[in-house]
């Protein structure tokens, strides 16, 4: 295997959001054992995702770091972002016409800070992102944010028993272009279609020149299916939902019990 593409909430990150002693060593063993890579994809922002693999002392067996679920591909090598897509205007406006944001609570995601429309109040859950993610939450009249061109996603949030409901009705609004995926107990993305874990691997491929079954992924949600299409073998963590397993080549442990860890040592030892 040349590649370990990995998600990091639920994957690589435990429940108390860390990286344990066990796969932080085993990132280390495979790039020092093989000749491999590994790459990290997440709906985090590519800002903080690096500031937290630098905190939690991995980044120097990362490769590639993928934020925004593929929205910005920064390469840790050459120190430098080889891809992002930023959503238009256009696009803005077109989702909220067809999918009525104001019918969910919803927030905008720039690389610097999480803006949220006066014309709702601001949700636990974009404060609790804004938190854990260590941006600014600020609000914004509708019409600047409609006119912002610094957007990478639009995640709507919600319960969590709600949230697999609002995926399905706003993936039948939304307007040809554009995919909803579901990225967390709380919480539905909205971009531009192509723009998921899928591409990111495709592009990181294609800069090394990798063939599909070269690559591995492993992940625990909805929007690690696409990353599992791009590589030759999906790996599910024992926290993964049933649709995630099923969509799955294998399974690893839960990612409390270094689940990423196990599927290495696999790898080097079998």
């Amino acid at each position: 295997m040349k590649l370990i593409a990995l998600d990091m909430d639920g994957t690589l990150l435990n429940s108390q959001g860390h990286i344990s002693a066990a796969n932080r060593s085993a990132l280390k063993e495979f790039t020092e054992r093989t000749d491999g890579y590994i790459a990290v994809c997440s709906a985090r922002p590519l800002r903080t995702l690096l500031s937290l693999l630098k905190s939690e002392q991995v980044i120097a067996s990362i490769r590639y770091v993928a934020g925004f679920n593929g929205g910005q591909i920064f390469d840790v090598l050459n120190d430098k972002i080889i891809f992002e897509r930023k959503m238009t205007r256009t696009e803005i406006r077109s989702i909220d016409a067809a999918v009525k944001l104001y019918q969910y609570d919803h927030h905008f995601f720039t690389d610097k800070e999480i803006k949220y429309s006066n014309c709702n109040t601001v949700s636990r859950h974009t404060l609790y992102e804004a938190k854990l993610f260590n941006l600014t939450s600020k609000q914004y009249p509708l019409s600047e944010i409609f006119n912002s061109t610094d957007i990478y996603k639009i995640t709507v949030c919600g319960d969590r028993f709600f949230i697999p409901k609002y995926q399905e009705n706003i993936q039948e609004t939304l307007p040809p272009g554009f995919i909803s995926l579901i990225t967390g107990d709380h919480y539905i993305d909205i971009q531009p279609a192509g723009i998921d874990k899928g591409h990111a691997v495709e592009r990181i491929k294609s800069e090394l020149s990798l063939l599909t079954e070269e690559v591995m992924a492993v992940g625990d949600q909805q929007n690690d299916l696409p990353m599992f299409r791009a590589a030759g073998t999906g790996v599910a963590m024992g926290n993964a939902g049933d649709d995630v397993r099923e969509a799955a080549d294998m399974e690893t442990a839960h990612n409390d019990r270094d689940g990423v860890a196990c599927v290495i040592k696999r790898l080097l030892y079998q």
